[in-house]
Parts: structure tokens; C-alpha cells; sequence
């Protein structure tokens, strides 16, 4: 792998922590507008990294208890592009028959107020 190439894929993978941290930020701000109870608690939204994607998790409390997948966000699955955003399956993998939209391209949370449940449904 040549240097350019290595310096443009840690670009690209700090552009896509950043777009990350802003949705996790924007549905935390989205859900604590909307239940008071939330932002008393101390809930949040947060990112664990993996291989191939980053899991959007949203977290009960401050101390990380009750969580649950947002969904997924595509980094090193090469059947869609990076940043495309994946619902849940499961705790660990992401359901592969659709993406639902790209963080890279924008994906406004306060659009479509459900959001804060996972990403959009296939129509």
C-alpha cells in the first residue's frame, strides 16, 4: 500500500468517527427533547468501534446499563459504500439486505423524529 493511499484511509475513517459523533450527538439532543426522564438519567447515544463497522449504541444511563443498537455504519463491508448506514439484526451484526441512507451524505435526524429508534425502514 503506498503512503498516499494509508494517509487517505485514515482520512476517510476520521471523517466517518466525526459524522459518527455528530449523529450520536444529535440523537441524544433528539431524545432528550423529547423525554425529560432521558436527559435526567444521564442516557445517551454512543460508538463502538469494530472491523468492518461502527455500532451506533444507545446507552440508558450514564453508567452504560440497559443499552441497545441504533444500527450499524458500513466502514470495511465492501457490498456497500462506507458510511452507508445498516439497521440491526442483532447485538452484533447488521441486517445486510439494504442500505438506509449514507452519514457521509447527510442524514438529518431531526427530518424524520423516529429516527431516534434506528435508522429509516425499507419502503
Amino acid at each position: 500500500m503506498k503512503l498516499n493511499d494509508l494517509i487517505n484511509e485514515v482520512n476517510q475513517e476520521q471523517e466517518l468517527l466525526q459524522a459518527c459523533a455528530e449523529l450520536c450527538n444529535e440523537l441524544t439532543e433528539a431524545q432528550h427533547a423529547q423525554w425529560e426522564h432521558c436527559k435526567e438519567r444521564g442516557s445517551y447515544y454512543g460508538i463502538d468501534k469494530g472491523s468492518k463497522y461502527l455500532k451506533i449504541v444507545s446507552y440508558g444511563d450514564a453508567k452504560g446499563v440497559n443499552a441497545s443498537v441504533w444500527g450499524f455504519i458500513n466502514k470495511g463491508n465492501k457490498k456497500f459504500q462506507v458510511g452507508d448506514i445498516l439497521k440491526a439484526k442483532s447485538w452484533k451484526s447488521p441486517a445486510l439486505n439494504s442500505a438506509r441512507g449514507n452519514i457521509l451524505e447527510g442524514y438529518d435526524v431531526g427530518a424524520k423524529p423516529m429516527r431516534i429508534y434506528g435508522p429509516d425502514y425499507l419502503i
